[in-house]
């Protein structure tokens, strides 16, 4: 593959990483994961969050194809917290859909500076199955449509396997809606390939993203276990563009690559950077 290109223009913010929490009593379990999930619902209300920007990267050549946004919560005391889907509790909260709204007119917002700047690319965003039937999600997603139509060839929505596999009727209309006015979607955290990956593909489902390992490893389906280069046909035969992500070493990556992917991201590129609050607020000031 070559040697890595030079670092991407992305801001300067980073984070060192913090050591290790410290070993948890499970008598003091639950009074942790509350303490946990209050931290994470008062960050959402209060919108307290970095936006961040991970790139897709072409691996042919190792360059920006598309953008993941997404939102990195943080506490009273400015501390990162925990990602939002590692604490369960939070489903049917009514919380992430607040934090969906939040995705999306940031979403909206970079995508607006892409275009200003004359850039090609997607821009991927996660969204969780719980927004789709949320008043208020679907009232910004429609506000941000009507403000700017080509948003709907930008914006790809994500969803975790676990919440499709959890749709109901309300939610396809919805995907079909949305897929009228020219939005893609993209299959997230997936863990094997029991799903009708044809009526994905047919709703709208354009791209699947996978974990390196989960990819490497092969995959669970009902005849058994999928090998690697069997995933990479049988999403190809059916259209569906494949993403890895999480990849980490350049050895995977040769790996990867050799089973002909096309796209992939993760720390081995430099990994999701915060996006300048001036470089959003300039976007909206041009949409307006």
């Amino acid at each position: 593959l070559g040697p890595m290109p030079p670092p991407l223009p992305w801001p300067d913010e980073t984070d060192a990483e913090a050591p290790g929490p410290p070993t948890i009593g499970a008598s003091q379990q639950p009074a942790v994961a509350h303490a946990r999930l209050a931290a994470l619902a008062e960050a959402i209300t209060a919108g307290r969050f970095d936006v961040m920007l991970d790139p897709i990267l072409g691996l042919a050549d190792q360059r920006a194809r598309h953008f993941e946004i997404s939102l990195r919560l943080r506490d009273k005391a400015g501390q990162v917290l925990d990602p939002p889907d590692s604490v369960p509790e939070l489903r049917e909260s009514g919380l992430l859909p607040l934090l969906d709204c939040a995705r999306i007119t940031r979403s909206a917002q970079f995508a607006q500076r892409l275009a200003d700047r004359g850039k090609d690319g997607s821009v991927f965003s996660v969204f969780s199955g719980e927004a789709l039937s949320h008043d208020q999600f679907l009232s910004e997603f429609a506000d941000a449509v009507s403000q700017r139509e080509a948003l709907s060839g930008q914006l790809v929505l994500s969803f975790a396997q676990s919440d499709v596999r959890s749709f109901a009727g309300r939610d396809w209309d919805t995907l079909a809606e949305m897929r009228e006015l020219g939005f893609r979607f993209a299959l997230q955290s997936v863990t094997d390939l029991d799903l009708d990956f044809e009526a994905l593909k047919a709703a709208g489902f354009d791209f699947v993203k996978l974990d390196a390992l989960v990819f490497l490893e092969g995959m669970h389906a009902s005849g058994g276990i999928i090998p690697t280069a069997d995933i990479c046909r049988h999403l190809s035969a059916l259209g569906m563009t494949l993403v890895v992500g999480e990849i980490e070493n350049e050895g995977d990556l040769a790996r990867i690559f050799g089973f002909g992917v096309i796209y992939g991201q993760g720390r081995l590129f430099g990994g999701a950077r915060p996006v300048k609050a001036e470089a959003l607020a300039a976007a909206e000031t041009a949409a307006a």
